[in-house]
């Protein structure tokens, strides 16, 4: 007959599993040994993290870009001409100077930043750069250090009698050679080095390692660790630090740095100065020229004509004149010069070249000449390291040819104004030149010629006074870059930061143990002590017996007469724990059980039979789990074809008759036969009147139940025990058991229950006391009956 299973499965409501720090603490402790382990480890691999690192220090400088005087005016004018990002000066296009791959791959070859030196640890462990102490000196010999094609490592070793083993790789290939003297050319498949010994320097008995790289590969490595900023956003001030691996490379890296930035300014200003002064030489030339044309015709006139003086009676009139030919000088002045600047522009020779900007009065029209030679000499710089296809390029291009135009449209404008100013005025003198009809035409003819000569005079001294004004300005240019503070180091490396290094290698080593120790607690899914059944709501846990080596796995009873034993001692805390819970007259019936097989229920049933009946209390055994009967074994007797089944069955009329006797006040009933229909022969009333009558029979009644996780037998019979004895096997037992009990109590199945852990590992740091005394102390003074097992 098929097994009958619980029919009324109760359901298991298992609540959140809440973290318990304390337990956690107790398991961190217990393995000590384990934080100390991977903490040794840990820091081992953080000393060994900051050997092969490459210290890293700070080298800080400061500058101030200085404007030029009339930057701020010019500003102004251009954005009222609508042109006001071509005379804004941007310091972030300073910035991008300063880190120009240019400039920075000129100041590598120079200082020869591209070779470092160090010697070879035998352990690989990092050794510093012996910038300016090497006792070597490397040089490629014919290869540009811009062109290096490959990275070339050349390794030192000294030898006997002053030689040099040389091991050198390159580009996956390799090559030995012997020095026998220096300094000495070398020849490898890769080019020509020059080695020669560095004086004040000894060659110590280890390798010492040169390596060669790209210039410009070295140049934008240095630009990856630099950082430039402004202090604020309106101050033209910039603090440029790099991260250097050597303090004194890097502060001379950063005084390199800003002469080279400097100079790279004062050629652009020269340059500017230097086509001004070709400019106003031409210039001077061809006005000399028509300046003595016109003297000579001074003369020649004076003699032809005998002129001395003019009337005295026209005087006024020529005063009058005077003022209108003062203004129309300046008019033609102006005239000329923009005559001269229009075809300078509108020459094709001259596409390029910077416009030469020479007495033209119009603010906005110098304004604007000098942003667009500004422009020319910005792309000059870009185009030095790109290509006319880069983005920079071509916008540079399209304002420059915007400017261009517009240089054009403004000088067409000035030249129509000034045009139509001169008209006015020659109109005005036509009307006073009427008034005086009675100077004689001599007169009048050499007043032309004079004015001719004042206009070339005046135009010569204006050219003349331009000229020292160039010249002072290439023999003086102040550099751009103000030098505010001198490149300076941090006292100690930057990164790594010992200290934090190792704190965080302390950290993980304190942080694997303590997660992998977690993670295997809290997906621990059995009972592994007493902290697990926390959750057991209105439950006592009257006890825990401990596991012991020689005890074999249920195999006899292990209490005994005057044993002192920690096992015996645990089973007599349990004893007493229990009377406890039957202190009413005639309570003596206590069911045990469990939720599935192999808990230790019918060993606890048996033992605790046994230790009842030492206190010459007359104790019978019952074995009630009659699917799978253990007693005979677990006691040591020999099972009987008769029993508990059989009178049930009816087979047996006398109880009697099934009893037999262990020894002295210990009695048992043993289950009998497996019948075919247990759960319906426990279900008939003759187990509760044979229950009644071994009650009034015997002090106490241990009945050995079966398991009420896998069948129902045990529901059938538990209405007659006075109190029941639910076993949990540590290790062994799901953790979600407590909730069942919970469940089965609340749902009122079993009734006056306590929990019994079994198979106990014995406890050192599990929050518990050891050998289970903690709870025997509370039923010993009279705490038991208040005491809940979540309450700790």
């Amino acid at each position: 007959m098929q097994d009958n299973q619980n029919p009324n499965q109760v359901v298991n409501t298992e609540e959140t599993p809440e973290i318990d720090i304390k337990q956690l603490v107790f398991i961190f402790l217990s393995k000590w040994y384990l934080f100390a382990i991977s903490t040794a480890i840990l820091l081992a691999l953080g000393f060994i993290y900051l050997k092969i690192q490459t210290p890293a220090y700070e080298v800080k400088t400061s500058v101030l870009i200085k404007e030029d005087q009339n930057n701020m005016q010019e500003s102004f004018l251009l954005e009222d001409m609508g042109m006001k990002g071509f005379a804004k000066s941007n310091i972030d296009n300073e910035i991008g100077t300063f880190k120009s791959p240019d400039m920075i791959c000129k100041i590598v070859t120079d200082l020869e930043l591209y070779t470092s030196y160090r010697y070879v640890h035998r352990t690989r462990f990092y050794e510093p750069d012996l910038y300016k102490q090497t006792p070597l000196y490397v040089r490629w010999e014919d290869m540009e250090p811009e062109k290096i094609p490959c990275t070339v490592n050349l390794t030192f070793t000294q030898k006997s009698g002053g030689k040099l083993k040389l091991e050198a790789e390159f580009r996956n290939e390799s090559k030995t050679l012997t020095i026998d003297k220096l300094p000495s050319i070398v020849s490898l498949p890769i080019g020509k080095f020059y080695i020669a010994a560095h004086e004040g320097y000894t060659m110590e008995n280890r390798p010492l390692e040169v390596t060669i790289i790209n210039a410009m590969s070295k140049a934008r490595m240095i630009i990856g660790n630099m950082s430039i900023a402004t202090t604020s956003k309106q101050s033209t001030q910039l603090d440029i630090s790099y991260k250097a691996e050597v303090k004194e490379k890097g502060e001379d890296f950063l005084a390199a740095l800003v002469e080279e930035y400097n100079r790279q300014a004062a050629e652009d200003k020269n340059k500017v100065a230097f086509n001004t002064a070709v400019f106003i030489e031409e210039r001077l030339k061809n006005i000399a020229m028509e300046l003595g044309d016109v003297e000579y015709q001074v003369e020649a006139f004076r003699k032809q004509n005998q002129v001395t003086d003019l009337p005295t009676q026209v005087t006024s009139y020529f005063t009058k004149s005077s003022s209108f030919d003062a203004e129309s000088l300046k008019i033609e002045t102006q005239l000329n010069l923009i005559t001269y600047i229009q075809n300078f522009i509108s020459n094709p020779e001259n596409k390029n070249k910077l416009i030469p900007n020479l007495g033209i009065t119009d603010p906005g029209l110098i304004a604007v000449i000098k942003s667009y030679n500004d422009l020319l000499m910005q792309r000059e710089r870009v185009q030095s390291s790109a290509s006319e296809m880069n983005p920079a390029s071509r916008q540079l291009n399209s304002q420059i040819a915007t400017m261009h135009e517009s240089i054009r449209t403004s000088l067409a404008n000035e030249k129509n104004a000034s045009e139509i100013a001169l008209r006015d005025l020659q109109r005005e003198n036509t009307i006073t030149s009427s008034k005086i009809h009675s100077i004689p035409t001599v007169s009048r003819q050499y007043t032309d010629i004079l004015r001719q000569q004042e206009v070339k005079s005046a135009l010569y001294t204006y050219l003349l006074q331009k000229r020292e004004e160039t010249n002072l300005t290439q023999a003086g240019v102040a550099p751009k870059a103000k030098l505010i503070a001198r490149a300076y180091s941090s006292s100690g490396p930057v990164s790594p930061r010992r200290v934090i290094v190792m704190f965080v290698f302390l950290l993980i080593g304190l942080a694997i143990p303590a997660i992998i120790l977690f993670l295997i607690d809290y997906f621990q899914t059995k009972i592994t002590g007493m902290g697990d059944m926390a959750n057991l709501k209105e439950i006592n846990v009257i006890g825990d017996i401990i596991k012991i080596e020689e005890m074999p796995d249920h195999g006899k009873l292990v209490v005994k007469p005057n044993d002192t034993s920690v096992v015996n001692e645990m089973f007599r805390t349990m004893r007493n724990n229990l009377l406890f819970m039957l202190s009413e007259k005639d309570q003596n019936v206590i069911l045990v059980t469990s939720t599935i097989a192999k808990e230790g229920k019918s060993f606890l049933a048996a033992n605790l039979a046994r230790s009842l009946s030492l206190m010459d209390k007359k104790t019978v055994l019952v074995g009630a789990d009659i699917r799978n009967p253990k007693l005979s074994h677990v006691i040591g007797i020999h099972k009987r074809d008769i029993g508990f089944t059989s009178y049930l069955a009816g087979q047996i009329q006398d109880y009697r008759e099934i009893i037999e006797q262990v020894e002295s006040n210990f009695f048992v009933l043993q289950s009998g036969p497996i019948p075919p229909n247990p759960n319906e022969l426990l279900s008939k009333r003759r187990a509760g009147e044979l229950i009644h009558e071994l009650k009034k029979e015997f002090d106490y009644v241990v009945i050995d139940s079966a398991p009420v996780g896998v069948v129902s037998d045990t529901f059938m019979i538990s209405k007659y025990a006075d109190a029941c004895i639910y076993v949990v096997r540590e290790n062994y037992s799901e953790k979600d058991t407590v909730s069942f009990i919970n469940n089965l109590v609340h749902d009122k199945r079993l009734r006056n229950v306590a929990v019994v852990l079994n198979m106990a590992v014995t406890p050192k740091t599990q929050g518990r006391y050891k050998y289970g005394y903690k709870y025997s102390y509370r039923y010993r003074y009279g705490y038991a009956q208040g005491y809940e097992s979540g309450g700790e």
